[in-house]
């Protein structure tokens, strides 16, 4: 089992109205490829680049159909030596942050 890259966003407390069963998928206005190991996604409606590595190119894999942070968790630490409460933590501030960039639906 990989051990868990930390996401970049660890200190970001997730907002109240953003819960593990918040139902979340991909913004499809977003264009994304991998490159060296990232996933490179642009926003065209914003003109903006974004940037994920370490864990967060599978977060985004898990976000390709209606899904939970709850359920990508389950999935994670099948894949990944990581605890149930940080691997919560972690994908939740992720979630947010992506959200408040515009790259996740709600619903």
């Amino acid at each position: 089992m990989a051990q868990a890259a930390p996401f970049h966003t660890m200190n970001i407390n997730p907002p109240t109205d953003l819960t593990l069963t918040t139902r979340l998928t991909r913004n499809p206005d977003l264009i994304g490829t991998e490159m060296d190991g990232e996933l490179v996604m642009m926003s065209i409606e914003k003109g903006s680049y974004y940037g994920i590595s370490g864990i967060g190119p599978r977060v985004w894999e898990l976000l390709a159909t209606v899904t939970t942070a709850q359920t990508m968790c389950a999935e994670i630490r099948k894949e990944y030596a990581v605890t149930q409460e940080q691997c919560e933590q972690d994908v939740m501030g992720f979630l947010h942050v992506m959200l408040k960039n515009g790259l996740l639906v709600v619903g």
